[in-house]
């Protein structure tokens, strides 16, 4: 009787083990893709003569259709636009495209989202910005 209830155990076990990773699957095929950005660190360091603040600049590459998340930068920010183009909706429902070749000055505080609308090229930008050492130079927005 004993072996009968321990065999019932183990096929229990296994079966909810099947379903739970079945479950699991099913779950992750439901999220929305996010393609990754590749990002290149170019420099940051304190920014000389200026007591307390540091510069960023970094190279990114947007994957085509890439949907970045909606923060905002308590500094000032400027992308430069290499190549393809890049899209920046703003809280405020505004959207500005901005061309290889040209130069884009984010507001501070201004929620931002970025986005690559090409279903075919990636877009490639360098980013530089200034903010405060020890303090976080990107904030999620909602």
């Amino acid at each position: 009787m004993q072996l009968a209830i321990r065999t019932f155990s183990l096929i229990l076990v296994a079966v909810m083990a099947v379903a739970a990773s079945g479950f699991q699957d099913a779950n992750a095929a439901e999220q929305e893709y996010k393609p990754k950005v590749k990002v290149t660190s170019l420099l940051e360091a304190p920014l000389v003569g200026v007591e307390g603040k540091k510069v960023i600049i970094k190279h990114f590459e947007l994957p085509p259709g890439f949907v970045g998340g909606k923060h905002f930068h308590p500094g000032p920010v400027f992308v430069y636009v290499l190549e393809g183009e890049l899209t920046i909706d703003t809280k405020e429902g505004g959207r500005e495209t901005i061309l290889a070749g040209k130069l884009y000055k984010e507001s501070i505080h201004g929620v931002m989202q970025a986005r690559n609308l090409s279903t075919t090229d990636a877009t490639k930008i360098v980013v530089f910005q200034v903010g405060d050492e020890g303090k976080p130079m990107m904030i999620k927005a909602e």
